[in-house]
């Protein structure tokens, strides 16, 4: 796959939506399949290089199989926010030399295609899972299209990276949330009528689409349980420190030593003149990244 020219997009939601707007902002308009969305195909193109799947994970062992029979001979890369799922039923649908797993780390705490934008993912970070499929050119196309940083990694880890960054907070935000609203139903709203700037925060992806947040933390119970144990195990700490302040603020600078290397990470980034050569390296995770004189890439492990 180089440069695929004839793109389909099945799903036009927030993420699918604005994959196909920054085609379109390309002049390279892609055919969308959704019927929520005016104008759509009824079907994914026959002739299609590379299929796009961004629907939601409940629907998505369907899909790849529709995929699979309507597109024979295209790419398929899928968006869904876990991989070691997908990986499994895109292999029970025939799919596993053409599929490729991908996850861009961007969205908002909107929904639909009405929000989408042709902006939302340039400059994303993006996950992309190693595999049998055309791993390097699904690499490549990320990054020229959406002018991408792209992590490559196995399904495994990238399922536990993300239950801790993306799905362990969608939890917090959503208890903090219930927690509040259970206190204001039973003493009155004074607690929702000073809430401002870290509450905005702490619950901006909570209450919203109950039915996507449920298959996304369900779909990657068996890793986001071992670090929800860890959460509860850490609060209790918090909560004992609380009588030892010396503890507490001990707990709070060394959290704070380590913010900046957790924040702002700082790859050791080299030219990478053969990436297929280093995706097939299997020491480890690595960043690939467009850089001034070609792609750049960068031990990630």
């Amino acid at each position: 796959m180089s440069g695929p020219e004839r793109v389909a997009v099945v799903g036009a939601g927030l993420i699918g939506g604005s994959v196909v707007r920054r085609l379109a902002a390309l002049g390279r308009p892609a055919t969308v399949v959704d019927p929520r969305v005016e104008g759509a195909a009824g079907r994914v193109p026959a002739d299609a290089d590379l299929v796009v799947v961004a629907v939601p994970l409940a629907a998505m062992p369907s899909v790849l199989a529709r995929v699979a029979d309507e597109a024979p001979a295209a790419v398929v890369v899928d968006l869904g926010s876990v991989k070691g799922t997908v990986a499994a039923q895109a292999a029970a649908a025939g799919l596993e030399g053409r599929w490729v797993g991908a996850h861009p780390m961007a969205g908002s705490e909107h929904s639909g295609f009405e929000h989408s934008t042709a902006d939302l993912l340039l400059g994303a970070t993006w996950a992309v899972t190693r595999g049998p499929g055309p791993v390097a050119d699904v690499v490549r196309w990320i990054i020229a299209t959406f002018e991408a940083t792209v992590l490559v990694l196995d399904a495994a880890e990238h399922d536990r990276s993300v239950a801790l960054v993306s799905h362990a907070p969608h939890v917090l935000a959503n208890a903090l949330l219930e927690t509040v609203g259970t206190a204001v139903v039973g003493g009155g709203p004074a607690a929702a009528l000073l809430a401002a700037g870290s509450f905005r925060d702490g619950t901006r992806v909570a209450g919203r689409d109950p039915e996507r947040t449920r298959a996304m933390l369900a779909d990657n119970s068996a890793a986001l349980g071992p670090v929800l144990d860890d959460l509860v195990a850490l609060l209790q700490d918090y909560r004992r420190d609380l009588a030892d302040p010396d503890a507490l603020a001990a707990r709070l600078a060394a959290v704070t030593a380590r913010a900046d290397a957790v924040r702002r990470p700082r790859p050791a980034w080299a030219p990478c003149p053969d990436l297929d050569a280093v995706l097939a390296d299997p020491a480890g995770p690595v960043l690939v990244r467009s850089g001034a004189d070609g792609l750049e890439s960068a031990p990630a492990g």
